[in-house]
């Protein structure tokens, strides 16, 4: 194997691991009519069974479970490949290179990876075209060296890791929200990655970027990024914010209004209504109330029962995989990140005079959101929590291809 074992990994022909991958994924198909669900199965399961698969399969790869890896799986699956069945040399090659890329020796053994693993496949099988229907043709050696990871230092000393890849205009630039992480726009990336040039970053304390001291603010968050956009040579980007990322988003275009054609608030938050006072006299503004929450020494339990609140009933692995994510964040930069969201984002707002697409889980503010943007458009998924992009990705991806046509539409107007 090329990971070294630790305590906690099965071995690799143990019989229960095995079976309960089997059993997973066997319950998750029989939940599904569609074609594609059937055939991408078994064709995993093969793969799995196959004694010469085996070392690259399950000794190197399923026994080091890790929610991105996971999201290259995703995309595999996505790229008609598992559907397909063709080419399957080459899918296991770019697959173990993806393994390798992301140094996953680090991270013991998940059990639930078997379940997430699973969801992926199916629910990647049935939102992907036959493979007649698909148009054109992905080679499979474009998997892997399809995203980029770097990392950049701030002019602060501060390392800032992101990812990027594709082509085409305009770029698109996404912004993750609170204790969130870049690989939460992974359906996002993968989806118009061969349409457009895409990035995202982990925010300063998030994932797996440095968590300095100070810098907690959506001014410094947008500086953060600007130095990456430029390092990039952006010069046309679309920004595409969650939550508590769209102050930093709407802060960016405000101070750079040249780069930014248009944005995407998704489920955000832009408001200086709420203001924290001094750290003794905390405004009684839910807002407070969440600040309030992360002290204490029962603080962890309260921050990740707060988290997994914020997700539907249908959000299933993915929704676990973010509350884990979000419980990795030091509580020191959840409380100042959180804080920042007090500091007044208005005004920047009604200075942007681009188009805006705000997409929410629920009914909006439509009032109160039309005095904050000069040409701002509305859209409302469905089964869904305070995560659309992660739980009804399908859905996301379409409402900003259409949003990204209407910007282009408003560019090509003299």
């Amino acid at each position: 194997a090329i990971f070294p074992s630790t305590s906690d990994e099965p071995p690799p022909d143990d019989p229960s691991f095995r079976s309960h991958l089997r059993a997973t994924i066997g319950r998750i198909d029989a939940s599904y009519r569609r074609p594609e669900a059937r055939e991408a199965v078994p064709f995993l399961l093969a793969e799995i069974r196959n004694p010469q698969r085996r070392s690259s399969i399950v000794d190197d790869l399923l026994a080091q479970a890790h929610h991105d890896f996971a999201a290259r799986i995703a995309q595999a699956v996505l790229e008609g490949e598992l559907t397909a069945g063709t080419r399957a040399d080459l899918l296991l090659e770019t697959v173990h290179a993806a393994a390798l890329h992301h140094a996953l020796a680090h991270d013991a053994y998940d059990p639930t990876f078997a379940d997430r693993l699973a969801t992926l496949v199916v629910e990647g099988a049935r939102s992907h075209p036959s493979p007649a229907e698909r148009q054109p043709e992905v080679r499979p050696e474009r998997i892997a060296t399809t995203m980029r990871d770097r990392t950049l230092t701030t002019r602060d000393g501060t390392r800032i890791v992101y990812r990027t890849g594709g082509r085409g205009g305009p770029a698109l630039v996404f912004v993750h929200g609170w204790c969130s992480n870049l690989t939460h726009w992974s359906a996002q990336l993968q989806h118009f990655a061969s349409s457009h040039r895409v990035l995202a970053a982990d925010r300063r304390g998030h994932g797996r970027s440095a968590a300095p001291a100070r810098g907690y603010t959506a001014a410094q968050h947008a500086q953060d990024l600007l130095q990456i956009v430029e390092r990039e040579r952006l010069r046309d980007i679309v920004l595409i914010a969650h939550a508590g990322g769209g102050p930093t988003a709407v802060h960016f275009a405000d101070r750079h209004p040249g780069l930014v054609r248009g944005m995407v608030l998704v489920d955000s938050n832009i408001s200086g209504r709420t203001t924290l006072g001094r750290p003794h006299s905390v405004d009684r503004s839910p807002l407070g109330r969440l600040v309030d929450q992360l002290t204490g020494p029962d603080a962890p339990a309260r921050f990740e029962a707060m988290y997994r609140g914020f997700f539907g009933p249908l959000a299933g692995a993915a929704g676990d995989a973010a509350v884990r994510d979000a419980t990795q964040v030091p509580l020191r930069v959840a409380r100042a990140d959180l804080a920042s969201l007090a500091a007044d984002s208005e005004g920047a707002a009604r200075r942007f005079q681009r188009p805006v697409l705000w997409l929410t889980a629920e009914t909006p503010d439509v009032r109160g959101i039309r005095a904050l943007f000069a040409d701002v458009h509305f859209g409302v998924v469905a089964g869904s929590g305070h995560f659309p992009h992660l739980e009804v990705p399908a859905q996301v991806n379409a409402m900003i291809e259409r949003h990204l046509t209407l910007i282009e539409a408003r560019s090509a107007v003299p």
